[in-house]
């Protein structure tokens, strides 16, 4: 029997919007069982870093972990330590202060940010040359996603316009790439059309009458599955059961509870723990990776400067006040056990990443994944040596298992440069960048 053979990016139409099915080995055309694209990811995370127990004390592959790195040992085989690396433009530079404000906005883009409270001017960023790239690709150039508000009015650190906190993404050198911070909204941009622009109460009808997504895709996703092969079959079993479960999640996490309030008492839809938060976009990120919604991902944990407290960790002091520790012993551990969760979550995210299959191999395997912050040092906002990690293998074209330190200092352009090259975007060139990284 001559069996139909499905391009990978085939879709199955529910609700007016579009789902699409993971890659199935069996029916995919020889050429893509035999290769992977790579995907590129930015995770950034505020404040800096306690450096003591971030940097490793050896060079080489065989470096010992720090306590912050521990949670990625299982997979520091596709781990690269990367030192010595400087954004110039998040100094002052005669500007004074705003340094949070300049190391947000200077981390892709290695611009240095106007300072003004009213006006922007800064420039295109790494990520945005990459999602120029795949425009025509992927149904979605790239996303921006954020766990706090991407507030765009008003003044934020030291007569810097807030923006520049907010946003690490930006398409030229007055627009910052849209960042989203609900889940839900995510979800249905990527797999229901677009945003739920709809009040209350139409919102309710339609949750009322709406099964789930799946529900309508069923019998397309049988005669796919009808004509795959046993692995194939189940994966399809596996993705399906996924996305079910993604859903009930990213619904409790924002529901609305507005039988039991006045419609104007309707809380607003956000996820109940900033862990919860954090994690719900991590698995996003690696469906919308999965499904090959994008290529191209922006991550901001928190705003820079954020001072959000860690109830989790018993930590009631916002973030930014203890970073500047001023060398008390009991807010550097505070510092330490901050910076050790986001790792965690770092881990977990890695481990999603590296259980789903992905053409010959996993989705680790396919990505390049910066993670880090543009200030080092919270306490002295320091620039150089910037707390930097590469994880994954980006197809092929990149390995792990390093503590890259190089002779000299690097602008952090250079490096951008180097992911773009493994993207296969040729650059011209990206802020005060002087060539590429070699990595």
């Amino acid at each position: 029997m001559t069996r139909t053979r499905y391009h990978r990016r085939d879709m199955l139409r529910a609700l007016g919007a579009l789902l699409a099915v993971p890659t199935l080995e069996s029916l995919a055309p020889a050429a893509w069982q035999a290769r992977q694209v790579p995907r590129l990811v930015y995770a950034y995370v505020p404040n800096g870093v306690h450096l003591p127990d971030w940097r490793p004390t050896e060079e080489g592959p065989d470096f010992a972990l720090p306590y912050l790195l521990e949670p990625l040992a299982p997979w520091r085989d596709r781990l690269t330590v990367v030192r010595k690396l400087v954004q110039d433009k998040a100094r002052a530079n005669g500007d004074g202060g705003g340094d949070h404000a300049r190391a947000a906005a200077a981390w892709l883009t290695g611009v240095q940010p106007l300072k003004s409270a009213t006006t922007v001017r800064l420039g295109v960023s790494a990520d945005q040359l990459a999602a120029e790239h795949f425009a025509n690709v992927t149904p979605f150039k790239s996303l921006q996603l954020g766990c706090e508000d991407g507030t765009l009015a008003g003044q934020c650190d030291t007569g810097y316009a807030c923006a520049y906190s907010c946003h690490v993404a930006w398409q030229n050198e007055t627009t910052p790439a849209g960042k989203l911070v609900r889940p839900g909204d995510v979800f249905d941009l990527l797999f229901r059309g677009g945003h739920r622009n709809e009040d209350l109460a139409e919102l309710r009808r339609l949750r009322a009458r709406r099964r789930s997504v799946l529900d309508y895709v069923r019998d397309e996703a049988r005669r796919a599955g009808a004509e795959a092969d046993a692995a194939d079959r189940a994966k399809l079993d596996e993705y399906l059961s996924g996305v079910r479960e993604l859903e009930r999640r990213v619904a409790r996490l924002e529901a609305e509870r507005v039988d039991e309030v006045a419609d104007a008492e309707c809380p607003p839809r956000s996820p109940e723990s900033y862990t919860e938060h954090l994690r719900a976009f991590y698995d996003l990120i690696v469906l919308a990776l999965r499904t090959d919604r994008t290529r191209v991902v922006t991550f901001m944990a928190a705003n820079e400067g954020s001072n959000r407290s860690y109830p989790n960790l018993d930590i009631h002091e916002g973030h930014h006040s203890i970073s500047h520790h001023k060398g008390e012993a009991a807010k550097q551990q505070q510092i330490r056990a901050i910076n050790r969760f986001h790792s965690e979550e770092l881990a977990r995210f890695v481990g999603a990443l590296a259980a789903t299959e992905d053409g010959p191999g996993s989705l680790l395997d396919a990505v390049l994944l910066c993670y880090g912050s543009c200030i080092a040092d919270g306490n002295a906002h320091t620039h150089h040596d910037l707390p930097t990690l590469l994880l994954g293998g980006g197809a092929g074209t990149l390995r792990g298992g390093r503590h890259l330190v190089p002779a000299e200092e690097v602008p952090m352009g250079n490096f951008h440069l180097a992911l773009l090259q493994r993207m296969g975007v040729a650059a011209a060139g990206l802020g005060d960048a002087t060539g590429v990284m070699a990595l």
